[in-house]
């Protein structure tokens, strides 16, 4: 457990090293106070879980891939990889420790945002439920991103590619829905002029309707809708740990390769 920490420990702290950390951090906390400020100016109430869930995509999309393009990447360019690989960690404990790091950072930029929720309180005296459903949603959603990125800097040296990748497969995900409701609808009408079974309108739909579902399903932000009305489930946060879990072991399989190679 030391030797994970270590490695998370020197990762969080090289987010400091260089620009990078501060600039997700600008970014993060630039475009909340943006929308806190307006929202409490025009409406005089600022829903913070709210802003948090409606820019998570935007945010997502730009922030985990600068967030995670330099976790692996950065070490085969610089020639530490090498060492890393060749230490007495295992590769389970480079790469939880390597992802720990990522997470680490952040929860520090979500951290941040509790300063709006401070403000509200103040402002309004209590604090919705909703809220931190939101903060939950938000946070296993960004943690499942976040070894999607890991994942993507392990594949290759190159961290615009890394972050390229990210970016794709995040945004893939978040496309899930559109395309799920065009092949519904498209299988259906396709369906209903070939009709070689005698299908009814009924039928038709419920085939439509099953198929858009079935591509649905690997949508992750279409399982926050329950915890941003407060409704706590264990299905959702499961199933983001459950997509983490998946491609934390798909770059493990990357990195024992390459650990192979080294021997």
């Amino acid at each position: 457990m030391h030797r994970i920490q270590a490695i998370a420990r020197r990762d969080f702290l090289s987010y400091y090293k260089s620009p990078i950390g501060y600039v997700i951090l600008a970014i993060f906390v630039l475009v909340n106070g943006f929308l806190f400020s307006s929202n409490l100016l025009s409406y005089r109430y600022a829903d913070v879980g709210g802003q948090l869930m409606a820019i998570s995509s935007i945010l997502f999309l730009i922030i985990i891939p600068l967030m995670t393009m330099r976790t692996f990447s950065e070490e085969r360019r610089n020639g530490t990889e090498t060492l890393l690989l060749t230490s007495p960690a295992s590769v389970a404990e480079v790469v939880i420790g390597k992802y720990l790091g990522t997470l680490y950072m952040f929860l520090t930029m979500t951290a941040s945002s509790l300063i709006f929720l401070v403000i509200t309180v103040l402002f309004d005296g209590n604090v919705d439920i909703k809220i931190l459903g939101s903060y939950i949603g938000f946070i296993f959603l960004g943690a499942a991103y976040l070894a999607i990125g890991v994942f993507a800097s392990s594949v290759t040296e190159n961290q615009v590619i890394a972050a390229v990748i990210t970016f794709s497969i995040i945004f893939g995900l978040m496309l899930a829905d559109g395309i799920a409701s065009i092949a519904g609808s498209m299988m259906s009408t396709f369906l209903g002029n070939v009709n070689l079974f005698g299908l009814t309108d009924l039928q038709l739909d419920k085939i439509g309707q099953a198929i858009t579902d079935g591509l649905r399903w690997p949508n992750p932000t279409t399982r926050l809708a329950n915890l941003e009305s407060g409704i706590f489930e264990l299905s959702p946060l499961l199933f983001f740990l459950s997509l983490a879990a998946l491609f934390l072991f798909l770059t493990g399989r990357i990195i024992e390769k390459r650990r192979w190679s080294q021997k």
